[in-house]
């Protein structure tokens, strides 16, 4: 069997040196395909994981907990320490809502504006990302927590037409409180341009308990899943609050089938590159067989059988196949490379592509030489004769 394969492999190889001209033009029409279908594959991976990085700046950057049951303590100091230390946490803090609809007033003619009153700390004003406009700054808003001093939006200031020359005190329904600072909110968080914050503590003596207690920490994007289930058990351990994540969903069931439906396009693109490719293959060793007709008729005189002159023309598209494959991945490779600098983006190669691209290559090159073969195999010793 080893002396019968070697023999065979002698007689392809001097059949495809014989005419390097046919040979070329057959190895061309592989390493285009396979140049093309490995390129093909390539690129998909690596867009696929820049639309992973894209998808990332659309995660969310924050974790919402809200609790169902009374909060009158505040959230436990210790936990919400330890909490702020973890690295994806940037800022986290109390940012409860305590009533929806109260009535501000600079004084007592002066109509009065709707404002939502927000409870909360230093950490949870900072983790919504407000900017601040003027007057003390948020680590005052623990200090004065326990007096009468409030933070505006800038929606309120707006409406109510407070200067630098407006008094420095303002009515919540009917209470006077100083205005300590101002702030501009940002995207995601609108509702407090039109809000009014004060310290937990006072917010609880003249108000009562907050209408929805929550907790808010900005996180890394993509790490919001996994602070939120850890903050939720961190902050009731025992569930005596009924502490539950809230947090808008990221996006990630999307991701999943972008990301799946590129890749199926990268394959399906592979794929039918490798079928032209296959065609290809049939095609130059249909034109081989008929050129070659009164080669095959001699050697079916001299007593080849009909198996092994269509095991030539199979061993010829192997040898061919697996030349040409090897070429055809390193040139898609190469031409991937090229794109993803031009575009600057990281090159993302699946370990077993090339091994894979050069099997699957070899493999289209036999099944393109099937047809070629039975027909070589059916060539009448009398074509050698009568040529």
């Amino acid at each position: 069997m080893d002396r019968w394969l070697r023999t065979l492999l002698d007689d392809a190889y001097l059949s495809l040196t014989a005419k390097p001209g046919r040979t070329i033009a057959m190895v061309v029409g592989i390493v285009l395909g396979v140049a093309s279908a490995t390129a093909a594959v390539v690129i998909a991976d690596t867009q696929q994981a820049q639309i992973d990085r894209q998808f990332d700046l659309q995660r969310s950057g924050h974790v919402v907990l809200a609790a169902e049951g009374e909060v009158s303590s505040g959230f436990p100091a210790d936990q919400v320490a330890q909490l702020r230390a973890l690295e994806p946490i940037e800022a986290a803090g109390e940012l409860s809502v305590w009533q929806d609809s109260l009535h501000v007033t600079l004084n007592r003619w002066s109509a009065p504006v709707s404002v939502t009153l927000i409870g909360a700390d230093a950490g949870g004003l900072n983790a919504s990302g407000v900017t601040h406009l003027a007057g003390a700054p948020f680590a005052a808003l623990d200090d004065l927590g326990r007096s009468r001093s409030i933070w505006l939006g800038q929606g309120i200031v707006e409406d109510l037409g407070l200067t630098q020359s407006s008094p420095l005190t303002i009515d919540v329904e009917g209470m006077p409180y100083t205005v300590a600072g101002t702030f501009t909110s940002a995207s995601g968080f609108d509702y407090l341009n039109h809000s009014v914050v004060l310290g937990r503590r006072r917010a609880q003596q003249d108000f009562g308990g907050a209408r929805s207690p929550r907790f808010l920490a900005k996180v890394r994007p993509g790490s919001a899943a996994a602070v939120g289930e850890h903050a939720v058990t961190a902050l009731d351990p025992t569930h005596t609050i009924r502490l539950r994540d809230v947090t808008e969903p990221d996006g990630q069931i999307l991701l999943g089938n972008v990301a799946r439906d590129l890749r199926r396009i990268g394959l399906a693109l592979g794929a039918f590159v490798g079928f032209v490719g296959m065609v290809a293959v049939a095609n130059t060793l249909s034109m081989s067989v008929s050129q070659r007709s009164r080669e095959l008729g001699l050697r079916a005189a001299m007593g080849w059988s009909r198996e092994r002159i269509a095991a030539l023309i199979l061993a010829e598209s192997a040898i061919a196949g697996a030349l040409a494959a090897l070429i055809g991945c390193t040139a898609g490779l190469l031409g991937a490379w090229i794109w993803c600098q031009m575009q600057g983006l990281e090159l993302i190669i699946w370990p077993w592509l090339a091994p894979v691209v050069i099997l699957a290559g070899t493999l289209s090159s036999l099944l393109g030489g099937l047809l070629p073969a039975r027909r070589a195999a059916s060539v009448s010793p009398m074509v050698a004769l009568r040529s």
